[in-house]
């Protein structure tokens, strides 16, 4: 599998930047939860979310690589040796399905937020509208 990166982040005006990546860039539309879509970015992922009194650019911010699962594991058992600080903690969610996908959250010394996702179907899980 080729790495693919992820790049989310918070926008003003949700609809204004559908139609730019959609209609302008030609992108494809992955998952729209309404406050947020995915967007597939000439093979990578885009998350975007509307700006709000309770979502802010600060708290929405990071960036990572989307692994195989193999990869993920292996990346977090090395951070947990290297005693890094999860924000966000392992997690597999829908383990043994075709949605399995796992995340974790760290920081960077610099205060970077970093996720790193695996998907059991990566382009499936993006391109659906049902997880």
């Amino acid at each position: 599998m080729a790495q693919t990166f992820h790049l989310s982040f918070a926008v003003p005006d949700l609809d204004a930047v559908r139609v730019f990546y959609l209609d302008v860039l030609g992108c494809q539309l992955g998952r729209d939860r309404g406050s947020w879509i995915d967007v597939l970015f000439f093979g990578h992922q885009l998350t975007i979310h509307q700006e709000s009194d309770r979502i802010s650019a600060v708290a929405i911010d990071h960036f990572g690589p989307i692994l195989d699962k193999s990869t993920w594991l292996g990346i977090a058992e090395t951070c947990k040796a290297h005693s890094a600080e999860f924000v966000v903690k392992p997690r597999v969610v829908l383990a043994g399905t075709d949605s399995e996908s796992g995340k974790f959250v760290i920081s960077d010394p610099a205060g970077n937020l970093l996720e790193f996702k695996y998907y059991g179907d990566y382009l499936g899980t993006v391109a659906s509208d049902s997880t």
